[in-house]
């Protein structure tokens, strides 16, 4: 079969409110198609026979691509400019049999990518605004570490880092969405549209990430109950305003809150959440589902989601095969 390596990137990651807000700088198109043709370099020079790269709403992929001599094809896609766009390129890239996905966006893009494409073996490329699912690395090195799973550095098994806790959220016992870092329900006034970067209306927060060095809501996790990557459980935490024993964490880029914490506990993999509406539940951020009044959802972590790449044994398996020399003859 033909080594091929399949890119998703979201030229719009790391342009919301929350960023600008926050005094962090958002990108431009110049700088996503940067990292676009790093990507597709490094995973040129790594041995990929075939570069998917799934096309975007603006057309900006198409743009890079036209200058491009590696053996890049564009995977055509209707898109919409929603995060639909990112789902439906995964699923075109798992009915394509890619090797290894390189995704390039933030927590939403990433959750997007595993609706599309639930066990997909991805380098995650953090892009985004809230960046606690994906690794902040060169794109040069994600494209490559793609390109070495595509032509079998090793097993394949012994390139996989972890397989991705996920939050599977279900209404009424049907499954409505996902989330790979965290899950929020919101109550009252302060329930609405857009992206959740504060605390107002938050009464719970359930954290499959719970690390004290991430940004977002499960950050307030991390700094509690902090769990590792490969731990079957996640991290339940009840907020109240009113109660006198607060926690501190950056849930947006330089923007700290300082939340009232009634109770923290450990929920096991496999073990239900149970919510009641009225309320709203927001999945990595992004505020999805709507609970009306008696109407109940579940939220319940399972190790079924993406196997993310270990980008440095990667490395270094192919560093110990050698695969860095260059034969002069083919010179």
């Amino acid at each position: 079969m033909t080594a091929t390596v399949g890119v998703i990137m979201n030229a719009r990651a790391g342009k919301d409110i929350r960023r600008l807000a926050a005094n962090a700088p958002a990108p431009n198109d110049a700088t996503r198609a940067a990292e676009l043709r790093r990507v597709i370099a490094g995973a040129h020079h790594a041995g990929a026979e075939r570069i998917l790269v799934a096309a975007d709403h603006h057309r900006l992929v198409e743009r890079v691509l036209a200058g491009s001599n590696a053996p890049v094809d564009l995977l055509e896609l209707t898109t919409t400019g929603t995060g639909e766009d990112s789902t439906a390129a995964a699923r075109a890239m798992a009915e394509a049999e890619v090797d290894a996905l390189v995704v390039s966006g933030g927590d939403g893009t990433h959750r997007d990518v595993a609706r599309g494409w639930r066990n997909a073996p991805i380098v995650a490329l953090a892009a985004g605004t809230n960046n606690a699912f994906p690794q902040a690395i060169e794109p040069t090195i994600a494209g490559a570490a793609a390109g070495l799973v595509s032509v079998g550095a090793a097993s394949f098994d012994d390139l996989v880092a972890y397989r991705a806790l996920v939050i599977d959220v279900e209404v009424q016992g049907r499954a409505r969405d996902l989330a790979l870092v965290s899950a929020a329900v919101l109550r009252g006034d302060h329930v609405g549209g857009g992206n959740v970067w504060g605390i107002d209306g938050v009464e719970q927060v359930f954290a499959a990430v719970a690390e004290p060095w991430s940004i977002g809501l499960s950050a307030l996790a991390g700094v509690v109950a902090p769990t590792s990557r490969s731990d079957d459980r996640g991290v339940l935490l009840d907020l109240d305003p009113d109660t006198p024993q607060r926690v501190t964490a950056p849930t947006a880029p330089g923007y700290y809150v300082d939340a009232g914490l009634r109770s923290v506990s450990v929920v096991d993999a496999g073990q239900p959440v149970a919510v009641r509406g009225p309320a709203m539940i927001a999945v990595d951020g992004d505020p999805r589902i709507s609970l009306e009044p008696d109407e109940w959802a579940s939220m319940t972590i399972r190790r079924n989601g993406p196997h993310v790449i270990d980008i440095r044994r990667t490395f270094s398996i192919a560093v110990r095969q050698g695969r860095f020399y260059v034969d002069p003859t083919q010179m």
